[in-house]
């Protein structure tokens, strides 16, 4: 099963509790979406935030699905107190060589 790491850096002006309030939320809308398994966040020191998320590929591609209004607001509010630094999906190695092998190789 794929997983999916994002993480976020708070900006200078972003607020801590802020972040931890919508990461919460957020985990929670990615757990309402079927095929999700796990969707959790953690503090990585007191300035990143990582989601790390798992479940099917198609539930993974469209996260904000379950409850779309509520994803858009909490995007909102993340970009305005942090920063995307990386966003890395993690495949299985079937799953690879079935994608590199549907590609023609």
């Amino acid at each position: 099963m794929p997983i999916q790491l994002i993480i976020w850096e708070r900006r200078d002006n972003g607020d801590r509790e802020t972040m931890g309030n919508t990461a919460l939320e957020v985990c929670r809308i990615f757990r309402a979406r079927d095929g999700i398994t796990s969707a959790r966040f953690y503090w990585s020191g007191s300035e990143r935030v990582v989601f790390l998320t798992e479940g099917e590929a198609a539930a993974l591609d469209t996260p904000g699905q379950a409850a779309p209004a509520e994803y858009g607001r909490a995007a909102l509010v993340y970009a305005d107190n942090a920063r995307l630094t990386l966003s890395i999906r993690l495949t299985e190695p079937r799953a690879s060589v079935d994608a590199y092998r549907a590609a023609g190789r």
